[in-house]
């Protein structure tokens, strides 16, 4: 099976990243899913990518309401990181390392820590140790439909530092609480917010005097609110999202893995039908950044007026609850 590739170039200079978002169907197999994910990662290495994501949970897929829900729990069993430390170290062992290929792969998985399940981003990288809880970032906010099999993470960021700039990481409805990007942007001066997703597309909104409608509003917000994230913060939006329909839940997910510039302008966005690798070449992330904030900067007089978001632990944290709440 091929993808279709869409590919764009921001700039000229080729000292900039290259980055490819998947922008893909998960299915409830393992195995098929890691197959897909090699398809994706030589394609990657064929085009000279960089940088790769993958969506939320692209290892097992995403989970589902069920009756029995052992089902779901066992597929986390059989696909959560430590039981496939084997495929993970043949696929780090194909990234380049500082030559100018594939160097880091952001990617969704589940991880079993202390009995529990928690959904967590993961990176791979030469100088990273996947395992390592430094590099681990686990989903702060659980939907409904999550919170039966997963348990709360932390609240603790995730940055890394590149060649190209810093970058942080949201799991899907991370996305709905804008202070965490926030943090992002002002406590830890990320360049970039990563957010891998599986964002449903089907609700409706409708005010009939208004003779408006849209069965899709889920999908309206991962568009309006990957743009605001991005806008607000004045740092590069890049979601990388599931599409289509989930077999067991028969529900769809929106797609539109994207990327949005630190104005809030789309720059380049997926389908929501359809799967896509979605290319873009050069991107300035940092020099970017840096113009729009020259043109008007207006982190400027928000740390003027809330000076306490100079300082991590003048800030709200979100902090777990015990067996007890």
């Amino acid at each position: 099976m091929s993808f279709r590739i869409v590919e764009r170039v921001f700039s000229d200079n080729e000292d900039y990243p290259t980055v490819m978002l998947a922008n893909i169907k998960g299915s409830t197999y393992v195995k098929d899913n890691l197959k897909k994910m090699e398809r994706i990662i030589d394609a990657a290495h064929r085009k000279k990518v960089n940088i790769l994501i993958f969506p939320e949970l692209s290892v097992t897929g995403y989970i589902w309401k069920a009756k029995d829900p052992t089902e779901v729990k066992e597929l986390l069993g059989e696909g959560e990181n430590s039981q496939i430390t084997k495929w993970l170290d043949n696929v780090k062992d194909s990234l380049t390392e500082g030559e100018g290929g594939l160097e880091y792969i952001f990617y969704g998985n589940a991880r079993k820590k202390d009995g529990n399940f928690y959904n967590c981003s993961f990176i791979l990288n030469h100088g990273i140790d996947y395992a390592e809880e430094e590099y681990i970032y686990g989903k702060v906010f659980l939907t409904p439909s999550e919170r039966p099999f997963f348990k709360q993470g932390k609240d603790k960021r995730l940055s890394i530092d590149t060649k190209w700039g810093r970058f942080g990481f949201l799991l899907c409805y991370d996305l709905c609480f804008v202070e965490l990007a926030r943090q992002y942007a002002f406590i830890d001066n990320v360049d970039a917010v990563v957010t891998m997703a599986a964002w449903h597309s089907e609700a409706v909104r409708e005010y009939p005097q208004m003779n408006t409608r849209t069965d899709h509003y889920y999908g309206y917000l991962w568009d309006l609110m990957n743009s605001s994230k991005a806008a607000y913060n004045q740092v590069w939006s890049l979601g990388a999202n599931l599409v289509g329909l989930h077999k067991k839940s028969q529900e769809y997910f929106w797609g539109g893995s994207g990327v949005w510039a630190p104005s809030g302008m789309k720059l380049l966005q997926a389908s929501n039908i359809n799967e896509e690798l979605l290319v873009i070449r050069n991107l300035d992330i940092t020099g970017q950044r840096d113009k729009e904030k020259d043109d008007f900067n207006y982190r400027i007089d928000f740390q003027d007026f809330y000076r306490n978001m100079k300082h991590p632990e003048d800030c709200v944290h979100y902090v777990e609850k015990d067996e007890q709440g």
